[in-house]
């Protein structure tokens, strides 16, 4: 009888400081923007995680502005998430006007990410679901935003919440535009000849990349390649592809990419 009402008395605590934490925040919120919630009923947050990471493509430390990255959410493996939602937030804001939030965010997959429907700048799950990584691109803000403070929340299970801490959070800071300023390349030129043997490995399988892997008509591009000098540009992150990329990523034709670096 005793160990029963220790336990009652244990969880009667633990449920009046849910509710009195869910009241404070939802209170907070009450005339505001909107505000990044993810709470479960039986949750507990768990500190110093770091079976989820939080990464931007290239890992940077500043931000050039009106720059798109690519943002990606993952789990180290054995571990999973079911659902997430993803922030960017000026720092030292709370998400409360649209004002605080920084930069936009794009859509890459949109059966398994959208746009959150009480908090339209972030990015949340779009079916509850096992996963192990979602990728998504941002949109640095306009110079003089300042330092930026992406942050996710992770629902790995009802019963296990994380929520950005340690390696969900990633700060960025708005690239200074003095430091910024490159050396001019210097010309150089290619003296002689020289031989080089390339060989192209494809690691594409069922096996390797399970996930709508087509059943009929896989099979890869014709190779092409080309030496060529820095005035031709054949892809930039970014940018836009030529005609001749787009026909080789979109039909595996590589007729006018060639065309085209005949050309340059």
């Amino acid at each position: 009888m005793f160990a029963l009402l220790v336990l009652l008395n244990v969880l009667f605590v633990h449920t009046d400081a849910f509710r009195r934490d869910t009241a404070e925040r939802q209170s907070r919120s009450e005339g505001g923007f909107c505000r990044i919630l993810r709470t479960q009923t039986r949750g507990a947050r768990r500190e110093g995680q770091n079976d989820f990471r939080l990464r931007v493509e290239g890992d940077p430390e500043t931000y050039q502005p009106g720059s798109t990255y690519r943002v990606s959410l993952y789990a180290s493996s054995p571990s999973y998430f079911r659902g997430f939602t993803l922030i960017a937030l000026k720092e030292g804001r709370e998400g409360v006007t649209p004002d605080d939030y920084a930069g936009t965010f794009k859509l890459i997959d949109e059966s398994d990410t959208q746009f959150m429907t009480s908090c339209p700048p972030a990015v949340t799950e779009s079916i509850p679901r096992r996963r192990t990584r979602i990728q998504v691109f941002w949109t640095a803000p306009p110079s003089g935003s300042g330092c930026v403070t992406l942050k996710a929340s992770v629902v790995q299970r009802r019963i296990i919440f994380f929520q950005d801490e340690g390696s969900l959070t990633k700060r960025l800071c708005e690239k200074d535009p003095v430091a910024t300023t490159e050396k001019p390349i210097q010309e150089c030129c290619a003296c002689g000849t020289a031989k080089y043997r390339v060989t192209f490995y494809g690691n594409w399988s069922e096996k390797v990349h399970p996930k709508d892997y087509p059943r009929r008509a896989n099979h890869w591009s014709a190779l092409i390649g080309a030496s060529h000098s820095r005035s031709y540009v054949l892809w930039e992150y970014g940018g836009f592809a030529s005609e001749g990329v787009k026909q080789v990523a979109e039909y595996g034709s590589p007729v006018k990419m060639e065309e085209e670096i005949r050309q340059k």
